[in-house]
């Protein structure tokens, strides 16, 4: 057996644990905010595990229809996390676009960032749904901030791009005057900002030697 093929029945094996454990959580705590994250956590997890499963074995338009059939599934067990799981099967579905290229060379960057504003989307209806007394526009700035972040900070062969650091940046300065409603952090964005620009610039000088 090959190392890939006993991982991949050592996942399906954690799965099914996960799944178990979830129903008897079930049973035990019927209708609570710890058995919904648990159930969502177990079919996030069978759902990635399937779509990548079936990677080589099925058309895509197949494991479209297998992935989204887990996800129906979590939106009818689930009761209050049913909206950001949603959106959070949508973006971990972009997420296993970008992240399963293959050979096919670089993925898609915009994929990337679909599954992270997605996602952001997804956190912000959550800390809504759960905390409502919570100012969600933190969380969405610091969200894109992470997002494009990462973009910028993936090497370029997997999908990584230079260009992601202006609107990393962009976020970044927008999180600060959101968490700032007096406006003292505003007399620093002008030095911030001449610091970061500088600092791009001469990373890019010395890429490009």
């Amino acid at each position: 057996m090959t190392p890939r093929r006993r991982w991949q029945r050592a996942d399906a094996g954690a799965v099914l644990l996960l799944l178990g454990a979830a129903l008897l959580l079930r049973q035990l705590a019927r209708g609570s905010l710890f058995f919904e994250l648990v159930w969502l956590a177990a079919l996030a997890w069978a759902a990635a595990w399937t779509f990548r499963s079936l990677a080589g074995r099925a058309p895509l338009r197949v494991r479209l229809v297998v992935y989204a059939a887990f996800g129906l599934f979590a939106l009818l067990t689930l009761g209050r996390l049913a909206g950001a799981a949603a959106l959070g099967f949508v973006a971990l579905y972009f997420w296993l676009l970008f992240s399963s290229h293959g050979r096919r060379g670089p993925p898609a960057t915009w994929l990337a960032i679909v599954a992270g504003t997605l996602a952001t989307l997804s956190l912000v209806t959550a800390v809504d749904t759960l905390l409502p007394r919570w100012d969600n526009g933190v969380i969405f700035f610091l969200g894109m901030t992470a997002t494009f972040t990462a973009v910028y900070l993936l090497p370029r062969a997997k999908g990584g791009a230079r260009w992601a650091l202006w609107p990393a940046l962009a976020w970044a300065a927008l999180t600060l005057l959101v968490n700032d409603p007096s406006g003292g952090v505003a007399r620093w964005m002008v030095p911030l900002a001449l610091i970061g620009v500088g600092a791009a610039w001469l990373g890019y000088v010395r890429r490009g030697r």
